[in-house]
């Protein structure tokens, strides 16, 4: 029943009392938004660029800045998965306002178009199923709007409007009508015409005509305040408690469009959940959600929607112990069905909420989700386990799931891929590890614990190539290595690493093999713009995502396409061995794309391998706004780059940075569950680091060791704040209270100075001085993949004259 409640929900249209939980906001909120004009970007014709807007619940709108046809198949307003219509056009005094001819500014809540006379904004509202569009303008006379494609069906005049059904949503009723009620307006069948100057138009949707109108009444009451409230809201994410100054103003400026846009996917379609990309997959995926949650909502401190979205999978988890996919979360989650064909969207749902209760402390949750929980463990092991002990799925149940027809695998990875190993195996780790988890069944702890056995031991034993030390991207059925050079292999570094030592292997020889891997994955699949999905010496390599005439785009998907969400395991890879270089790189590209290609503010899904002849950077391809690429850009820097990681329920700081001493003047704010951390990183010197904690306290540890040899160490109360200094490889911490008095302070090491274990301290300083010239002699020179056309490539050796289509 809770399943069909969300389902018969999602189909419905959007009420005005549905707003978004989280940091929202009322019509009393301030009226300035600073930090949110700032991030207003101009766009040329020549640009041209796409934008969009959600409502928070299940429709978002997708257009072309300065484009007047509407050509591509998603553009316009779309409502619970179904398209409404494609675009409008305005007429001022019988001439037609040319988009092309417009100066247009896109903020992160509205886009304005100002033909010199009139401008034009749009805008949509939190929580109702309804567009305004502003009109301004001196000149008296007739303004008309007109619907660009056909969609929305043919239209009838009555007094409210112009109302029509859309073919695509029949049952339900849209309106075009006047802000301003007034008996100046008319209605003709096809478009609604008005006297200027107005306030513009409202167009609506809703399940029947009545509805429509209460919200029409209502929302010409409101709108202002509504308006308000949806920029306060945005505002609070880049400003206050969540402040951030990235130390240079388009890097900063990136960052922060980049947060917004992605909390723009975060949706009430069908609970709460975050839509995996627009325009098309304006749905909840399992995989997509629980690898964006953390980038999306953790960093924020949205903690409480966090919770909403996995009670919202865990309510449509199959819970039917007769299924083969009995225990999984949703691999997609629609509200015309609901899918189950994946095998790592539910071992990350498990991640990333014991993830979120050690960021907590919030065991009620954990106390709600562990039937869940235990029925996932439950059917992996009932289900999934193949004779050796290793998690068995299908050709496409990874997220290489592209498939020819919806039947044969363009990329097959069965039977057993090395990621879903280590998920899993990180998954039962968590659970057992985790105080908000109690496996009360005695015969399934015992069960779980076999499996992790079982599970190392097939990755030390089949994932490690004998013959050549590689490592294996899945076995194959009959058991055989596939050897492909695939980035799912940066997930499995450290766990392979862990699960593969043996006393007998020197650890120094060990810890190289680990670099080693590391870096012959970042050389074969790192290029400038983004990971690759192959390495382009493979013979089933895909140069580009597009290339109509020699293959299906679904082909490349996996085989070679660039995915910027898998940059995030790559740069995290190599700043945890300290390596910042090219991390750093990859990271600043992302924000120069975000900012100056493509859609406003956002990473795409996707990119070709290779720059096409002529060019010398690659194309972005897929869809314009991928929920995990932008996730991932923001954790990365959250977690890795400035290195903050909240631990003890809030009541743990961990600070580990791998920020470049170029890079100065940077400051954050991080929320915990209860009380703000104010860091400042490197502020007019390389080697100072400032944090201050508001509302709450926690113990701060603090290390730029990358092995995690050395912390400082500071119990800091609420009002307090720490600097700290490093000097000749030693950090000294000072702790100051609210009047800016000394309290205390600490040299890292100098506590086993002092105790007297001078051996031990000397023999982590040479342990960690012997780890940094094995990381330096392996990453010397680094670098990135260099794009390279193979000759002969299987994928470019038929030539089709019409070419392929979909």
């Amino acid at each position: 029943m809770r399943r069909r409640s969300l389902l018969v929900a999602a189909a419905s249209t959007g009420a005005l009392s549905v707003l978004p939980k989280g940091a929202q906001a009322t019509s009393e909120a301030a009226q300035s938004f600073p930090v949110l004009e700032s991030l207003a970007m101009p766009v040329s014709a020549a640009e041209n660029r796409q934008y969009s807007f959600t409502d928070k619940a299940s429709a978002y709108f997708y257009g072309r800045t300065h484009q007047d046809k509407a050509d591509d198949w998603f553009f316009g307003w779309n409502v619970a998965t179904k398209r409404i219509f494609q675009d409008y056009r305005l007429l001022h005094n019988g001439t037609w306002l040319r988009r092309a001819d417009a100066n247009v500014v896109v903020s992160p809540h509205a886009i304005t178009r100002d033909y010199g006379q009139v401008k034009e904004t749009l805008r949509l509202f939190d929580g109702l199923t309804a567009l305004h569009l502003d009109v301004e303008t001196a000149l008296p006379g007739t303004l008309v709007f007109d619907f660009e494609g056909d969609i929305q069906g043919s239209g009838t005049a009555e007094k409210d409007g112009v109302w029509f059904q859309p073919k695509e949503a029949p049952a339900s009723w849209l309106l075009v009508a006047p802000v301003q009620p007034s008996s100046h307006a008319f209605g003709v069948n096809e478009f609604l015409a008005i006297q200027t100057p107005s306030a513009g138009f409202f167009i609506l949707l809703g399940a029947s005509k009545a509805e429509v109108r209460r919200n029409l009444s209502q929302l010409r009451r409101t709108y202002q305040s509504l308006t308000l409230a949806r920029m306060a809201r945005m505002e609070a994410l880049v400003s206050g408690s969540r402040a951030l100054d990235a130390g240079d103003p388009d890097r900063t400026k990136a960052l922060l469009w980049m947060r917004l846009t992605a909390d723009q996917l975060v949706m009430k379609q069908m609970g709460t959940g975050i839509y995996a990309g627009l325009p098309w997959f304006n749905d909840y995926w399992g995989r997509d959600t629980f690898i964006s949650i953390t980038g999306t909502l953790f960093v924020t401190g949205q903690y409480d929607v966090a919770a909403d979205v996995f009670r919202s999978f865990a309510a449509l988890q199959d819970i039917d112990p007769k299924s083969k996919t009995y225990g999984r979360i949703p691999n997609r989650a629609r509200p015309d069905g609901v899918q189950y064909n994946t095998a790592d969207g539910t071992p990350r749902f498990i991640i990333t909420l014991a993830d979120l209760v050690q960021r907590t402390g919030n065991h009620a949750l954990a106390k709600e989700m562990w039937p869940t929980v235990e029925r996932a463990i439950e059917g992996m092991l009932d289900h999934d386990l193949d004779t050796h002990g290793l998690v068995a799925h299908g050709d496409a149940d990874t997220w290489m799931d592209a498939k020819e027809k919806g039947v044969r695998a363009y990329s097959p990875r069965g039977n057993r891929a090395i990621d879903i190993q280590v998920l899993w195996l990180e998954a039962i780790e968590t659970v057992l590890a985790s105080s908000g988890f109690i496996l009360a069944n005695p015969v399934l702890m015992t069960r779980a614990l076999d499996a992790m056995g079982s599970i190392s031991k097939g990755l030390a034993d089949k994932f490690v190539d004998k013959a050549t030390g590689k490592l294996v991207d899945h076995l194959k059925p009959d058991g055989s290595p596939d050897l492909a050079l695939r980035p799912n292999a940066f997930f499995a570094l450290e766990t392979i690493s862990k699960v593969s030592y043996r006393d007998e292997i020197d650890l120094a020889s060990h810890v190289k093999q680990k670099l080693l891997w590391a870096r012959d994955l970042w050389k074969g699949l790192v290029y400038p713009w983004g990971v690759a999905t192959l390495s382009q010496e493979d013979a089933e390599f895909h140069p580009y995502h597009e290339h109509w005439h020699y293959y299906h785009k679904d082909a490349a998907y996996h085989n070679g396409t660039v995915w910027p969400w898998l940059n995030g395991v790559a740069m995290t890879t190599l700043l945890r061995y300290g390596v910042q270089k090219e991390p750093w790189q990859l990271f600043e590209n992302m924000n120069r794309q975000a900012l100056r290609e493509g859609a406003v503010g956002s990473l795409a899904e996707c990119a070709d391998a290779l720059p096409v002849p002529g060019a010398t950077w690659a194309r972005r391809t897929g869809t314009f706004l991928q929920a995990w690429s932008n996730a991932e850009q923001l954790r990365v820097w959250h977690e890795e780059i400035l290195g903050v990681r909240i631990r003890g329920g809030g009541t743990e700081v961990l600070i580990e940075p791998q920020l470049p001493k170029s890079v100065l003047n940077v400051s954050m704010n991080t929320p915990l569950k209860k009380g703000v951390l104010k860091g400042h990183w490197h502020r007019s010197n390389a080697h100072t680091w400032a944090f201050e904690l508001q509302g709450a306290d926690a113990v701060l540890l603090f290390s730029t060791d990358a092995a995690g040899q050395d912390w400082v160490r500071w119990p800091i109360k609420a009002g307090q704040r720490v600097e700290i200094i490093e000097d000749q490889g030693r950090l000294k911490l000072t702790a100051y209270d609210h009047q800016n008095r000394v309290i205390g302070e600490t040299i890292r090491g100098l506590d086993k100075l002092v105790d007297g274990d001078r051996s031990l301290f000397e023999a982590q300083r040479q342990q960690q001085g012997a780890f940094e010239s094995l990381r330096d002699e392996v990453f010397k020179d680094l670098g990135f993949c260099e794009p390279r056309l193979q000759p002969n490539l299987k994928s470019l050796s038929v030539y089709h004259d019409p070419p392929l289509t979909y």
